[in-house]
């Protein structure tokens, strides 16, 4: 898997009446809900630092270069480091509320949108989305056993 620290901005505002129109679509049915309300409770069970320590270990297991992004990448232990414990947390406590927030998806969907916008301004690309979104669904794997 190739990773590239790119420097240009993702085009999130060209893709908001799309996605909010395409995520309405996809709404889940009452059942597959329940079932991610369920599985998100095992894992935010377990802390939601450990579960961003996890995640982060997963992330830079598949793009090691992706540290660079990140204002902890020069602290000796990385996994140890308070800021990297603290934005694991945030992170999945930010999923834990789109998790939360399935069943009214078009109130959802601009919260994410703003998020998207932030962090384009961090210099994220799609490429980076990908590597985050296979490193949570390993996280949720290892975490869900």
């Amino acid at each position: 898997q190739v990773f590239k620290l790119q420097t240009t901005q993702c085009p999130i505002d060209s893709l908001s009446a799309m996605a909010l129109d395409s995520l309405s679509a996809m709404a889940l049915s009452n059942d597959a809900e329940a079932l991610v309300e369920a599985s998100w409770a095992k894992v935010a069970a377990l802390g939601a630092e450990e579960v961003g320590v996890l995640l982060f270990k997963n992330i830079f297991s598949i793009a090691p270069e992706a540290v660079e992004l990140f204002s902890f990448k020069n602290e000796s232990n990385v996994y140890e480091s308070p800021k990297l414990k603290a934005h694991g947390a945030k992170v999945v406590s930010t999923v834990g509320t789109a998790a939360a927030g399935l069943q009214d998806i078009n109130r959802l969907v601009p919260v994410l949108q703003a998020l998207g916008l932030r962090h384009a301004g961090y210099n994220v690309t799609p490429a980076h989305y990908d590597v985050v979104g296979k490193a949570l669904i390993e996280t949720l794997r290892k975490g869900l056993q």
